[in-house]
């Protein structure tokens, strides 16, 4: 049955003076809605792989983490899955061995037992050599037993378990029961400290090897967490690091260490004491190349080197010399056209209704007929022009009917052609001043062509004009934690925002100028917000993503709770992690980034 609900709309002086060019004021008698779902676009439509972390079994098998499939798979020497589709791990989505995306992978000496960095829940789990849950420990924090970022686990020959914490910058020692015996490493450049570690490896001697990433080394610890030494310097030339260092993994047998260079999209070979040996790999989709760099790295038991080039949809496997042996599977199985993998955003182009989804985790932009028709295709990982490293929200610009894109984990703004094209990007990763972003999330487009960003992690908002220049930001700590939807309101073009950690809206002027936030109750009630992500407006209200609750909430932009539009589920007309969300002529678009559609509601506006 249709909801039918009428709302009123009172517009304040404070806002009447930001009114735009040729935009009105609301009108003066309200309207109902009465939303009813329509259809959706799209559908699932992951990778056959995507690899991350890699460990070798005692038996011989490899194991690979295949990140956004949330498993584990199996495979022996010669490349062939070990069991039905190869699946050693997955996530059954409920209990204790529950996971997200499966990190870095290590195995017990002693007896197989396979250890997981499960990075988003800040735990260690484990399994059996034949993939039973065992046990996890982990929580999140800076204290005994808890972690900021958990993304790489050995085990050494004693029991003892390493784990780089990468954003704590350190490593946790503990026994194979999660008992924390110490922590050692802080961040710094001396030697001991160290900046987000991420690869561990083992020597034959129980050292530990940890790719340095901010400093661009590897520094060795001895089994009790001492300092031993280090090498590697910054650059290009032979024995140097790019940057994005990744993986490690030492050949115990012959005493070589193997180095995974992500931005300069090698390996880099060493022995023990650091003495540069060779190295392999550049850009490129073909043998022995790598896109936006390999990830994990390890040994088999013939002394091959096996690559997770996850950017490829595949894994490599090299001689000790760097000749390209096999990859899995081959050919690679990237995402199929139309389908997304955690689809972020939706919006529909001012020129000509065209709809464009952020599909996330397959880093790329897909567009569509307003009917639902797959048009095209562009991006990958990395980060070239038409390429992202997790982009977040698209918007259209109605100046010109350019895509405005953020580029989150890149740390900027891009800008394609309604057909796709590149034209400009904009942005650093950084926290400083003006153009700087730490991990933009959303983006929306006043009818001037001006661009408004939320530079989520530096508590602001960025202003850049239609062809990306940079202008203004405002907005500090104090007024926002982490502001994550952004729009124009069609009427007096002021700008709501989404703050999904205060569960706050607000309302600015154009200048930077806060003009009220909205008395809405905080909590799972139906008229509540808790975790909001997407925002969106049209004449007289405000619709928010409530991803927690899996339903978009309707609010008057005085802040009175309208209606709640649609729960948890998976049958169309249902949401399952809602994210982005866009209201274009009477119609509601909502990137579910659970079902892996867009789903469409026709809002009846009366």
């Amino acid at each position: 049955m249709r909801a039918r609900i009428t709302t009123s709309l009172g517009v304040s002086a404070g806002v009447a003076l930001a009114l735009g060019p040729g935009l009105a004021a609301a009108p003066a008698s309200a309207t109902t809605i009465s939303p009813v779902f329509e259809r959706t676009i799209g559908g699932p439509g992951h990778a056959g792989l995507y690899a991350w972390g890699m460990a070798t079994q005692l038996d011989g098998t490899i194991l690979v983490g295949d990140y956004w499939n949330y498993r584990v798979l199996r495979f022996n020497a010669d490349g062939t899955p070990v069991g039905p589709g190869g699946v050693f791990i997955k996530n059954n989505g409920n209990g204790a061995n529950q996971y997200y995306t499966p990190y870095g992978l290590g195995i017990d000496p002693s007896n197989g037992d396979v250890y997981m960095a499960d990075t988003d829940k800040y735990q260690i789990d484990v399994y059996s050599k034949d993939g039973a849950f065992l046990r996890s420990w982990g929580a999140k924090g800076t204290g005994p037993g808890k972690f900021l970022y958990p993304s790489r686990v050995v085990v050494n020959s004693l029991g003892t378990v390493f784990t780089a914490d990468t954003w704590d910058h350190n490593i946790v020692m503990s026994d194979r029961n999660g008992t924390e015996i110490q922590q050692f490493g802080t961040w710094g450049v001396a030697n001991g400290q160290m900046k987000s570690p991420h690869g561990l490896a083992l020597d034959a001697s129980d050292n530990l090897y940890v790719v340095d990433t901010g400093n661009w080394r590897i520094d060795v610890f001895d089994k009790n967490g001492a300092f031993v030494r280090t090498w590697g310097t910054k650059g290009s030339k032979l024995g140097q690091f790019q940057g994005d260092m990744r993986g490690i993994a030492v050949d115990k047998v012959n005493g070589w260490v193997y180095v995974v260079d992500g931005e300069g999209n090698r390996v880099n070979k060493y022995d023990l004491m650091g003495n540069f040996i060779t190295r392999w790999g550049s850009l490129g989709s073909g043998p022995g190349q790598f896109a936006d760099g390999g990830r994990e790295v390890t040994v088999d038991q013939q002394g091959n080197v096996w690559v997770a080039d996850m950017p490829n949809f595949r894994v490599q496997k090299f001689s000790p010399t760097g000749a390209a042996l096999m990859q899995y599977p081959n050919p690679a199985q990237p995402p199929v056209p139309g389908g997304f993998n955690a689809p972020r955003s939706v919006a529909v182009n001012a020129t000509d209704g065209t709809v464009a989804v952020s599909d996330t985790y397959n880093w790329r932009i897909e567009t569509f007929t307003n009917a639902g028709t797959f048009t095209k295709e562009w991006g990958g990982r990395g980060r070239g022009p038409y390429l992202f490293n997790y982009a977040r929200t698209v918007a259209s610009n109605p100046v010109n009917g350019d895509w405005i894109i953020t580029d989150t984990d890149n740390g900027r703004i891009a800008a394609y052609t309604k057909d796709g094209v590149y034209k400009w990007s904009t942005g650093t990763a950084g926290k400083g001043g003006l153009g700087q972003f730490r991990n933009p999330q959303s983006v929306t487009v006043a009818p001037d062509g001006t661009i408004y960003v939320t530079d989520s992690n530096n508590q602001r908002i960025q202003v850049l004009d239609s062809n990306g220049n940079l202008l203004r930001m405002f907005g500090s700590a104090t007024d926002f934690v982490y502001p994550r939807g952004i729009t124009v309101d069609p009427v007096d073009g002021t700008l709501w925002v989404s703050d999904s950690a205060k569960d706050q809206i607000t309302n600015w002027s154009t200048a930077g100028v806060k003009l009220k936030t909205l008395p809405i109750a905080k909590g799972t009630a139906d008229n509540a917000i808790s975790g909001s992500f997407g925002i969106a407006a049209d004449a007289e209200r405000i619709y928010v993503a409530d991803t927690p609750t899996h339903s978009v909430k309707v609010y008057t932009k005085a802040g009175v709770f309208v209606m709640k539009i649609a729960q948890r589920g998976t049958v169309k007309g249902k949401l399952l992690i809602p994210d982005g969300i866009a209201v274009d002529k009477g119609k509601l678009y909502v990137a579910e980034e659970g079902n892996e559609r867009i789903s469409v509601f026709n809002l009846n506006v009366k």
